[in-house]
């Protein structure tokens, strides 16, 4: 059995690439998923989890449940009421994605599993990059979206993920080849090759 993890900038594949993998291998595909499972995990729902995920991560984190709406009186007056933090979303990152390697046969997108699950056995870590125009021309071509919301996208994913990743890694680290077993310029691949390689990775 075997671990796949994506890490990849916003616009570069990721997605496309770990779908393409796990339909060829017959391996469990989670990206959304993963949301679900952590909302499971933190006894909250996938909503909020998304929103919390959106508006990033610090340790000056205001808490979700400081948002009113509409819905705001009848999650506080629930008997399985619980506010989203940082600690308590790092655990269910944690033990959903560790439960996901002891299953195996699995690609998982993003969400830091390529530090969660260092030094495990059978894990292949992917990083996927790719030019700031390579990766709007993607997103254009991929989801019919105009130059201008390509860019805002991008620039706001690459963000997030910064944000994120910094609860892992110092920033400016967090696409260090070294962190990886094999780094992917995606400007220099077609989705093709790069299942190609992916696989051959796997399988060697």
């Amino acid at each position: 059995m075997a671990v796949l993890t994506i890490s990849r900038q916003f616009g570069a594949g990721g997605r496309t690439l770990g779908e393409a993998i796990a339909k060829r291998l017959g391996y469990r595909y989670v990206e959304e998923d993963l949301i679900k499972e952590l909302a499971i995990k933190a006894k909250v729902s996938a909503r909020q989890i998304k929103e919390f995920e959106e508006r990033g991560i610090s340790k000056l984190l205001k808490f979700l449940d400081k948002i009113v709406s509409a819905s705001y009186v009848d999650r506080l007056s629930s008997d399985d009421y619980r506010y989203v933090d940082e600690e308590i979303y790092m655990g269910a990152i944690k033990t959903v994605i560790e439960d996901l390697y002891q299953e195996g046969n699995v690609v998982i997108i993003g969400r830091g599993g390529q530090y969660i699950l260092k030094g495990c056995e059978n894990v292949r870590r992917i990083l996927l990059i790719a030019s700031l125009e390579h990766r709007v021309r993607f997103m254009m071509e991929r989801y019919s979206l105009s130059e201008d919301r390509a860019a805002k996208a991008i620039r706001r994913a690459d963000q997030i993920r910064t944000r994120f990743l910094n609860l892992f890694a110092s920033e400016g680290a967090h696409d260090d080849p070294l962190t990886y077993d094999l780094t992917m310029n995606m400007e220099q691949l077609s989705i093709e090759e790069a299942e190609r390689i992916a696989v051959g990775l796997i399988t060697a």
